[in-house]
């Protein structure tokens, strides 16, 4: 089933899709205070400014699945259905993942 899925996404789709997964995991280390050395750099800083470029590829090619299932019929349509679904979830699950820091950095409590 596993190679199934991975030869409906394809392989830059399934990079994509791990690249979220790994994003995802790594929300909860990035509500640490921001630190500018060591590994504690990476998850307070340079992650936090990838999950919105990933966020926003990730929704074009929703968009994209979306008007190329439009366009197509019988098996293309199932597929582009199956890859929207994906994304859309895997979308839904960095937007959780991430809410609560995104929310804390654009409301501060002041």
């Amino acid at each position: 089933m596993l190679k199934e899925f991975s030869q409906l996404l394809g392989p830059l789709r399934l990079a994509l899709a791990l690249v979220l997964g790994i994003l995802s995991a790594l929300a909860p280390f990035a509500l640490a205070p921001t630190s500018y050395e060591g590994w504690t750099f990476v998850t307070t800083v340079i992650v936090p400014a990838l999950v919105p470029i990933f966020f926003f590829v990730t929704l074009l090619d929703v968009l994209m699945s979306a008007v190329f299932m439009s366009s197509s019929t019988g098996e293309h349509r199932a597929k582009h259905r199956k890859v929207l679904i994906t994304q859309s979830v895997l979308v839904g699950l960095l937007t959780i993942a991430w809410l609560p820091l995104f929310w804390q950095v654009l409301n501060p409590a002041g």
